[in-house]
């Protein structure tokens, strides 16, 4: 494999320090003043530009498979090395990652070190959690592979490596008398945060909240690790792998707007491990313990544990790995906490622990000891600031209701019923599930709710029952808690899907991605563009009509629409060809203030040489479904197209118009009576009897969700089915 080697070297920073400090200075001046003051010395890092493309892969047909859903397989890698680094974390950018369908998986990026095979896997939503970055890992090469499923078609993958960080370790000192007494340790709730080399702690039951200094820079470009590794000998910092970091939400960070001793915190939430799914507490099984009221200052043991740097003679092994001491507590002096514990660089943000009754009074901030004793300093847990944010969690850190997500989500059902739906919990966030969760169900007279049955291992199913064929059908799960609180799945509104015989797409787009729609102007001035609705309310989509986020509008510009002409879309040619009765469906808005004003919607089966109308709008409705019996219009050929065309036929009108939810498929109903078991077009005891022999001798006929057992599944079924009569 080709390697690829960083081209360029930014300043070397050290991040979260205040600008100006002196990092070796003893404090001076009185407590509760920052003058002449200096933080715990927080190691630096360098960024390097990065340039490694894939460009636009699509299945190698010689990898391609037949089988729904198969493992997805690499169809792209490249090895990311940097010469001198002791750690690599990659930042991405331009990334495209196909979807999951009936017949395929999600696509995702699996990234792993070369040095000691450490793995991380980052999907659509992990990307959007990590903002576009890796975890860290160690050794200076890494391997980037794009995973995908080999049945993938009608859509294409994307990714580019952009940058890195790397590391740069650096030391200092703050040892309270002329002996570092810190001995290595593994406290499952200590971490440590990267790149800016500070100690963080988890606390409380949430599961995900952390503390530590407010000069440390919390942000969501930071990454919290536990189960550190020692360093190298000479210092380098080692990583632990993927499954043991967590990236920082920035939307949870609180943090002191002014910063100096006595008020120097931070408080925030990391998102879940986007390789396990646990949350710091699921993982590490234990945390902190918040004191509730300030002790006496009577020389009790102060511990702080924390990441310190290390110098000669502690092994350099020791250099930002977990490390502590006790020592006792001298001063407490408003929100300042001073105690001769011994601490260096990179101790920053250490819970001050009150080691007589394993509480935390307060964050470790400032150096201050020497070799004639001192004491070093923080910020006392009882800071008011501090207090209000623990109050007020913002983010990941509010109040966690428990996770759940659907297995799959159905893109049709038979008519007759059976069809299983399994409810995946993700994540009980310390929570317990009361009874069972209900599946609620409207197929065209309102929500009807059933409770689920549990089939182990945090899994739970409910049956759809018997529905006229072609009917939508809307359905939601709810889940409640010891504590009274119902959690709905999806959190709002409903999922749907449609009673069928059997259903084939030729062509499905949310415009999330680029599939080939061709915009033009015809004059005039305007475009379609594919975007999420800015909402100006001038006649534009407040947004997107399938909530996917992005579709296709005229504009999205404060005031600007279609002017003195026209703008059209046209889509990818799509084969028709051999799909039994494909209709269109899609979603059309349109906005004109004039009954000139139009869209114009036509099909083609020649490629786009000649058009035949179908339709043509003055004004919808907000969005409106849309679908189209194509053979209604023109003959069935590899060559279909469709075109919408928006023309501004007045003077000073407003024209808006979107499209989005574009599919073409055939959807089939078979006029059959499937509890009919003995064929003569009624529904009596002759087929109640027919069933239970058919089920007793395990005939296919019984089979009735056609999963190939026979169960009870089967028999709710042919229930259904023989409830819901003959057509």
């Amino acid at each position: 494999m080709k390697s690829f080697y960083a081209m360029s070297l930014s300043i070397v920073c050290a991040a979260g320090v205040a600008s100006g400090a002196d990092l070796n200075a003893t404090p001076t001046g009185s407590v509760g003043n920052d003058l002449g003051t200096v933080y715990e010395e927080v190691p630096s890092y360098r960024e390097l530009t990065v340039n490694v493309r894939s460009g636009d892969i699509r299945i190698d047909p010689s990898i391609a498979s037949n089988e729904a859903r198969a493992p997805q397989v690499a169809i792209w890698s490249q090895v990311v090395e940097i010469d001198d680094a002791d750690w690599v974390r990659l930042r991405f950018s331009d990334v495209v990652l196909a979807k999951s369908t009936e017949q395929t998986r999600e696509s995702y990026i699996r990234i792993s070190s070369l040095e000691d095979g450490y793995e991380q896997y980052l999907d659509v939503d992990s990307l959007t959690e990590w903002s576009n970055t890796s975890a860290y890992f160690n050794g200076n090469r890494v391997l980037v592979e794009l995973m995908a499923s080999p049945n993938l078609s009608n859509q294409f993958n994307r990714i580019q490596v952009s940058g890195a960080q790397v590391s740069d370790p650096v030391s200092s000192r703050s040892i309270c008398f002329s002996t570092d007494d810190r001995v290595l340790s593994d406290d499952p709730r200590d971490a440590r945060m990267m790149p800016v080399g500070c100690s963080v702690w988890l606390f409380g039951e949430h599961g995900s909240c952390f503390i530590t200094a407010g000069h440390c820079g919390a942000s969501q470009s930071q990454v919290v690790q536990f189960n550190v590794p020692l360093s190298s000998s000479g210092g380098g910092t080692r990583n632990p792998p993927p499954q043991d970091q967590y990236v920082i939400d920035g939307s949870s960070v609180q943090t002191s707007s002014s910063i100096f001793i006595g008020n120097d915190w931070s408080f925030f939430g990391t998102f879940d491990n986007s390789t396990t799914g646990l949350s710091p507490l699921s993982a590490q099984g234990a945390s902190h313990t918040l004191a509730n009221s300030l002790p006496p200052v009577d020389g009790r043991p102060i511990r702080i544990t924390g990441y310190g740097t290390t110098s000669s003679p502690i092994p350099g092994s020791w250099n930002q790995v977990q490390k502590t001491h006790v020592g006792p507590l001298t001063s407490i002096s408003g929100n300042t906490v001073q105690y001769q514990t011994d601490t260096t660089g990179g101790n920053s943000g250490s819970a001050i622990e009150d080691d007589s009754n394993d509480t935390v009074i307060g964050i470790h901030t400032n150096a201050g000891c020497g070799s004639s004793g001192g004491a070093n300093q923080g910020t006392s847990l009882f800071n008011s600031g501090l207090q209000n944010a623990l109050a007020n969690p913002l983010g990941i850190c509010t109040p966690r209701s428990i996770q759940a997500s659907l297995l799959f989500q159905p893109t049709f059902v038979s008519p007759s019923g059976g069809d299983v739906l399994t409810l995946n919990i993700d994540n009980l966030q310390g929570h317990s599930v009361v009874g069972s969760p209900t599946m609620f169900v409207d197929s065209g007279s309102g929500f009807v709710g059933s409770s689920m049955v549990s089939a182990g291992s945090g899994t739970y199913e409910g049956v759809f029952s018997a529905t006229p064929c072609g009917n939508t059908i809307s359905y939601y799960l709810t889940i409640e808690d010891e504590e009274g609180t119902i959690v709905s799945i999806p959190a709002s509104g409903a999922y749907q899907t449609v009673a069928l015989d059997d259903l084939t797409i030729g062509f499905e787009d949310d415009f999330e991605d680029d599939l080939g729609w061709v915009a033009f102007t015809l004059g005039g001035s305007g475009s379609f563009i594919r975007a999420v609705p800015a909402n100006h309310g001038l006649g534009d989509p407040a947004s997107d009509a399938d909530g996917s986020g992005k579709c296709y509008v005229t504009s999205n510009n404060n005031g600007i629409d279609v002017d003195n002409g026209s703008v059209a879309l046209m889509s990818p040619v799509v084969d028709v060809f051999a799909i039994d009765q494909p209709t269109i469906e899609m979603s059309v808005w349109m906005v004109g203030t004039a009954p000139s004003d139009t869209m114009k919607i036509e099909f083609t089966n020649n490629v786009g040489v000649s058009w035949v109308p179908v339709e043509t709008l003055s004004n919808t409705n907000g969005w409106e479904p849309r679908s189209y019996v194509i053979e209604e219009y023109i003959s069935l050929t590899p060559g279909f197209r469709m075109r919408v065309t928006v023309t501004d036929g007045g003077a000073n009108t407003t024209v808006e118009a979107g499209i989005d939810g574009f599919l073409v498929a055939s959807k089939i109903c078979n006029d059959s009576c499937p509890a009919d078991l003995n064929g003569d077009g009624t529904l009596d005891f002759f087929d109640v009897s027919a069933f239970l022999s058919a089920f007793s001798s395990m005939d296919p006929s019984a089979d009735f969700d056609d999963n190939g057992t026979f169960d009870f599944f089967d028999v709710s079924g042919f229930l259904s089915a023989f409830s819901a009569g003959c057509p």
